[in-house]
C-alpha cells in the first residue's frame, strides 16, 4: 500500500501485516472485538511517530463502498483524533477506488461530528441487522 499521508507526524499501519500478540497488545483485553479475525484483516493503526494512537477497520462493503466498522482510541488521545480517523478513512476509501464511505452511529456525539464533516443520513441500512443512524460520504475520486 503507498504510504496515505494522515497529517504532520501520523501515518496508518496495515494491521494484517503485524503480528496477532502486536495488535491485541493495543486493546489490553479492555476492548472485544467482534469478529477479531477480520478486524485484523481490515484494520488499520492511526500512530504518531512510534505510539499508536488508535485502531479502526475499514470493511468493503462492494467495489464501491467501504464501512468504518470500528474504531478505538488511547485514553487521553488529542481532541481532534476522531476526525483524523475519518479523515483517514476518506482517504484509504478513495485509495481504494470506491467513492462511498458509510459510518454507523449509535450516539448524538458522532451524529453531530458526521453533519460537521458533511456527512448524510442514508437509508436503507448497509447491514440491516446493525441499528443506529447510517450516515454517508461520497468521496471524491479523480482518477478513476
Amino acid at each position: 500500500m503507498k504510504k496515505i499521508e494522515v497529517g504532520r507526524d501520523m501515518q496508518l499501519k496495515a494491521t494484517k501485516t503485524i503480528a496477532k500478540d502486536q495488535f491485541k497488545t493495543f486493546f489490553r483485553d479492555k476492548v472485544d472485538l467482534p469478529d477479531f479475525k477480520e478486524q485484523k484483516k481490515h484494520g488499520y493503526f492511526l500512530q504518531d511517530g512510534a505510539e499508536i494512537l488508535a485502531f479502526f477497520s475499514l470493511f468493503p462493503v462492494d467495489k464501491n463502498k467501504y464501512w468504518l466498522r470500528a474504531f478505538v482510541m488511547k485514553t487521553n488521545a488529542p481532541i481532534t483524533l476522531p476526525v483524523s480517523i475519518i479523515q483517514s478513512a476518506q482517504k484509504l476509501t478513495a485509495h481504494f477506488g470506491a467513492d462511498e464511505l458509510y459510518i454507523l452511529s449509535t450516539s448524538p456525539a458522532l451524529d453531530d461530528l458526521l453533519k460537521q464533516l458533511d456527512f448524510e443520513k442514508t437509508y436503507p441500512p448497509v447491514i440491516h441487522e446493525k441499528q443506529g443512524n447510517w450516515w454517508i460520504n461520497k468521496v471524491l475520486v479523480v482518477d478513476k
